[in-house]
């Protein structure tokens, strides 16, 4: 028996043993996709590949001060992120408690299921609303502010039990907004009624943390922190944090583009010191001193050209994939805001608001060709271009034969069925390179022909 053979079979029997999918109402196979996926060849999963074919892999992009301003005219033009340096003394109760309501009242019209595979009971979503202690937010309120002190999820409810739209998909938690990094600077709106979450705004998502991953602080300590002028940028996909110098100590780890203030001095060794918030044995806040091996960051941003971000592409191939950062990995649009992290560039959070950023190079909707699409690639250009569709953004690698291909954090693609059912899913569930007619012939289409934009990271 073949591996592929063995694998199907072992998880239709999950299936219907109710190890995967507990209902066994929607028993469904999902079939292993190749390690070379259709029309890539090897040297295609090299960062090189693609610097050799690209026309100025190490011009420069934006430069420093142009990066700014495009981060810049991200917060203040397009709202999509927030300077914490500069969050307001007050903010409207009303309107966070709107928000609120209609967040809880969308995921409870859902008929989401429960780990266990049945559907959340009205008794489950009448104990969470009252976790959301609704009647305590105030008309006006006064934030607090803090740092992530861990790698901490955020979610949509304060609970970490999660839900789903597919009885037994468990990679998918609807809950899961967003995870945020180690030094992640917040500000805290409102307390959760077991007072076990805080609901936080943090520079590009706001959602529930557990309150034991914050750690208070004033304001004109976020602003000492992030105006630090000498930065460690990691740029490796996990960068260790250690609490002695040589390197032994764990404390957690940061994942690629996060930045941490450097310390003045330091030593002789293969470690960095940086800073980081830290809570003392008594509770209350400090920044203390702790390491990164050298090889892991790079003083200050990359240059932005294609080179880096080709290389830090890649450095993130096969990696698995992560919705909404679930087990401290990527999906699609998180990848992209490590990588542009990298040099600099603060994408928002989701792909949608990814899509809004920057120069747009083509537009398309449901009326436009294959054909048609393939003549705006001629104005993209590898390394600085991103692609989206409804649900899904990926990065721009070149052209070959007149096919486009792209690096994108994805979790399957479909195929046509010979027997004419249903599409079979092949899982990927990591970081991979393809062509955009990934999905051909299936009824949802390929990449290509759901694209529904093409954009230029640039100001």
């Amino acid at each position: 028996m073949s591996f592929l053979r063995f694998s199907q079979t072992v998880v239709v029997l999950l299936a219907c043993l109710g190890v995967l999918y507990p209902a066994c109402a929607e028993e469904r196979t999902y079939l292993i996709a190749p390690s070379v996926l259709p029309h890539t060849e090897r040297a295609m999963k090299t960062p090189g590949f693609w610097i050799s074919r690209h026309p100025s892999p190490d011009q420069v992009i934006l430069e420093p001060e142009k990066i700014a301003e495009l981060n810049a005219r991200i917060q203040n033009d397009l709202k999509l992120t927030k300077d914490m340096t500069q969050f307001p003394d007050t903010i409207s109760g009303d309107e966070l408690l709107k928000s609120l309501r209609l967040k809880f009242e969308e995921l409870k019209a859902k008929g989401y299921f429960a780990a266990s595979g049945e559907e959340a009971s009205l008794l489950f979503f009448q104990d969470v609303e009252s976790n959301l202690n609704l009647t305590s937010v105030p008309g006006v309120i006064e934030p607090q502010f803090g740092f992530v002190l861990h790698y901490a999820n955020q979610r949509f409810l304060p609970m970490d039990d999660g839900l789903y739209a597919v009885s037994g998909d468990l990679d998918f938690d609807e809950l899961q907004n967003n995870a945020l990094e180690v030094g992640t600077s917040v500000a805290i709106l409102h307390k959760s009624f077991d007072g076990h979450w805080f609901y936080i705004q943090g520079p590009a998502s706001d959602g529930w943390v557990e309150a034991k991953n914050i750690i208070l602080c004033a304001l004109n300590d976020i602003q000492d922190y992030l105006g630090s002028e000498s930065l460690a940028v990691v740029v490796k996909p996990k960068a260790d944090i250690f609490l002695d110098e040589p390197l032994t100590q764990y404390y957690d780890y940061a994942q690629m583009g996060t930045r941490f203030p450097k310390e003045k001095k330091q030593g002789v060794s293969n470690a960095v010191a940086v800073k980081i918030p830290f809570r003392r044995e008594d509770g209350r806040f400090i920044f203390k001193t702790v390491y990164l091996g050298k090889e892991d960051i790079n003083d200050g941003d990359l240059p932005y050209t294609a080179r880096t971000i080709y290389k830090q592409a890649f450095q993130l191939l096969n990696q698995p994939y992560g919705w909404g950062g679930m087990y401290g990995e990527q999906d699609c649009s998180r990848f992209l805001q490590e990588i542009f992290a990298t040099v600099g560039i603060h994408l928002p959070r989701d792909s949608k608001d990814q899509a809004k950023v920057g120069i747009g190079i083509a537009q398309f909707d449901d009326k436009s060709k294959d054909d048609e699409k393939i003549k705006f690639f001629s104005k993209a250009a590898g390394g600085k271009s991103v692609l989206t569709m409804k649900g899904h953004i990926l990065l721009y690698l070149g052209m070959v034969d007149n096919r486009p291909y792209a690096i994108h954090a994805v979790w399957a693609y479909r195929e046509p069925n010979p027997n004419g059912e249903e599409d079979r899913v092949r899982v990927m569930n990591r970081v991979v390179v393809s062509d955009l007619y990934l999905g051909e012939g299936s009824k949802k289409g390929s990449l290509l022909k759901r694209l529904s934009g093409i954009r230029m990271i640039s100001k």
